[in-house]
């Protein structure tokens, strides 16, 4: 996208926010900063709207043609949908950050990857030559700016539960993406909300692991080992990370959301006719809370987990993953902020 990128995000046409609130979100308590009353948050040190322009551009001028940027559309503000493309294998990796704006630091993660796949590192090499990563740093770019969880504008509604009416632009947009691309896997980022232990223990969860957004018998057997694969080899990374906290997400089953949809396939924008495509696998990471004075260990729990799941999906690995392991991983325990 030879265009200038750094316009884009001068060039924005903002919007007046509606006063309507969408429905309320299901009983289960959804991920999003664990932050406290008297605590003092500064966004200064987190990417924004402009920097992810400025990211991408940056990016895609010195990759030597490895990476392009396109826009899947405009948002309700009109911001660009901004996504980037990094390889040329025949399986379809979607890398999406940020479908809740107030969920900060797996934007900075999501270029730190694609500056690392645009590299001459052996890994990145490997992943190019065997997998198409799609990479969106920031799904809601308005519900970014405005650090909020939803979107802001016609309707301020949580993005991730409107892949079944698409109410909002961004989804629509987002989903003619999904149709051109038909990925074979996807990974979704987000942080997680209140301060959930590690059940059993009396240890703070840093990572917890989703592996099914929706429940397991609206899977195929083959999605649900696939899904069961990438968690194993995620909670792997990170153990050879260092000591890192890490649990189950809580049970749910959620239709409406990105990577559940892309599982189950059936829905479409109105006028739209739906795909026959789904996904081999889906699974979503969220990361505990913001910390200003710790941004480079968030950013290491987004990326090294995501690293070896992009390893194992390019060399093939993946598929003789280990998930005996699985059922025997604890969950988290939600607990208030402060707690």
């Amino acid at each position: 996208m030879r265009r200038s990128l750094a316009a884009l995000a001068l060039g924005a046409v903002l919007a007046t926010i509606p006063t309507t609130v969408a429905l309320a979100d299901p009983a289960h308590v959804p991920g999003g900063p664990c932050i406290q009353d008297n605590q003092n948050v500064s966004l200064s040190s987190v990417a924004n709207y402009a920097d992810v322009v400025a990211g991408l551009d940056q990016i895609e001028r010195t990759s030597n043609g490895l990476v392009s940027v396109g826009s899947a559309g405009q948002s309700g503000e009109g911001r660009e949908l901004l996504y980037a493309t990094v390889g040329t294998g025949p399986d379809v990796f979607w890398l999406q950050a940020r479908i809740h704006g107030n969920e900060l630091h797996s934007t900075e993660a999501a270029l730190a990857i694609l500056k690392h796949l645009a590299s001459g590192a052996p890994d990145a090499r490997l992943i190019r030559d065997n997998l198409t990563v799609v990479v969106i740093p920031m799904y809601n770019t308005d519900g970014a700016e405005a650090n909020i969880r939803q979107s802001t504008t016609p309707l301020r509604i949580d993005l991730n539960r409107d892949w079944e009416n698409f109410a909002q632009p961004e989804s629509r947009a987002f989903w003619q993406l999904f149709t051109q691309v038909r990925p074979t896997y996807a990974l979704d980022l987000h942080h997680m909300g209140q301060a959930p232990i590690v059940a059993g223990t009396d240890d703070l969860n840093q990572f917890q692991i989703g592996a099914r957004s929706i429940d397991p018998s609206r899977m195929t057997a083959a999605q649900w080992a696939t899904n069961r694969a990438m968690a194993m080899v995620s909670l792997e990374a990170l153990d050879q990370f260092g000591p890192v906290n890490y649990a189950r997400y809580p049970i749910i089953d959620i239709t409406n959301a990105v990577i559940s949809r892309m599982i189950m396939g059936g829905t479409a924008p109105l006028g739209e006719t739906p795909v026959a495509h789904i996904v081999d696998g889906a699974i979503f990471y969220e990361v505990r809370s913001v910390g200003q004075k710790s941004n480079g260990q968030l950013e290491n729990l987004f990326r090294i987990p995501t690293m070896a799941v992009l390893v194992a999906a390019a060399d093939g690995s993946l598929a003789g993953q280990d998930i005996s392991g699985f059922d025997a991983l604890p969950f988290a325990v939600q607990r208030p902020c402060g707690v």
